[in-house]
């Protein structure tokens, strides 16, 4: 897996080194190519629209181009589309038939934890038209996945969060300032106000994305992360935990009223916890740190730490 990511950050960088070295032909996708260039020059670059990004490049000296299409579902997942075509310099359109599309899962390291190839040899137009900036619309026959988008032109070499599987987390001094990053109206944990087995929970660090807030606690043996996030936005419903191993055992238990799932290796001791409330779903992880990597939450440690949880 880590052979994977390294490969694909291979060949990111390559594609900016590469933009880089054509840039001298021209800062702006709308700068006039010259007489004997590929005139798909014109429009080489990063182009963004919402969690999509698409990198155009020139493959030869003739009409040839090439587009990676960068797709982020969530935190952890993201689509790839890879193709190759010939650009009409009369109808500004990349013409393709070997595109290959691929989904891939990631841990919260960045580390691919599986991926699976979707299709092969698909087909379809990506568009350019000239203003400013440059805007660029994809008919993907396959799954027509981008009808009615509109990609607009943000520079040759793609800006850190818009391209490939960047961190999108943000570091935050308060569980205040992380509902606020996230876009959420409150996010409460027992900071300094709870015991547990493991002894008092004090938050080392907040995080935050679009739609989610995370608390970090640090024990001397053990890391806990617990999050917030909102399922009518950005993630999906249910499981927010990021955790997508398999555990032997799997069982729910009622706290506050509320129907809590539990997963863990050892009967009774959760690893991951997690439940709903209304249009917001919870998660409490932890990972045993040394020998110890099947660390679970006992019943009463579970209970202590939701009745905190807001």
């Amino acid at each position: 897996m880590k052979k994977t990511v390294k490969i694909l950050s291979i060949m990111m960088a390559m594609m900016m080194v590469f933009a880089l070295c054509l840039s001298s032909c021209g800062s702006k996708a709308e700068e006039p190519a010259g007489d004997k260039q590929n005139p798909v020059m014109d429009y080489i670059g990063n182009y963004v629209c919402d969690r999509a990004n698409i990198m155009i490049l020139a493959t030869d000296d003739e009409n040839g181009a090439s587009a990676t299409v960068t797709w982020g579902s969530s935190a952890w997942e993201n689509s790839t589309w890879t193709m190759t075509g010939t650009f009409d310099a009369e109808t500004l359109q990349l013409e393709y038939h070997d595109c290959v599309k691929t989904d891939y899962v990631y841990d919260d390291n960045g580390e691919v934890k599986s991926q699976e190839e979707v299709f092969t040899g698909g087909h379809g137009f990506m568009t350019f038209t000239k203003g400013d900036p440059v805007t660029l619309a994809w008919q993907e026959d396959q799954e027509h996945i981008a009808d009615g988008m509109v990609f607009e032109y943000v520079g040759i070499v793609p800006e850190e969060g818009e391209a490939g599987m960047i961190n999108p987390w943000s570091d935050v001094d308060s569980a205040e300032a992380a509902a606020e990053g996230a876009g959420l109206d409150t996010f409460r944990v027992p900071d300094g106000e709870a015991v547990i087995s493991l002894g008092d929970v004090n938050v080392d660090q907040y995080r935050c994305m679009k739609g989610m807030a995370e608390a970090k606690i640090e024990f001397p043996a053990v890391s806990m992360t617990i999050r917030k996030g909102d399922k009518t936005g950005e993630m999906a419903e249910g499981d927010i935990s990021g955790d997508y191993g398999e555990y032997k055992y799997d069982w729910t238990q009622n706290i506050k009223g509320l129907e809590v799932k539990c997963f863990g290796n050892r009967e009774g001791e959760s690893t991951k916890t997690i439940w709903s409330v209304e249009d917001m779903d919870y998660s409490i992880t932890v990972q045993g740190l040394g020998g110890d990597t099947d660390y679970g939450l006992s019943p009463d440690d579970i209970n202590s730490l939701i009745n905190g949880i807001q």
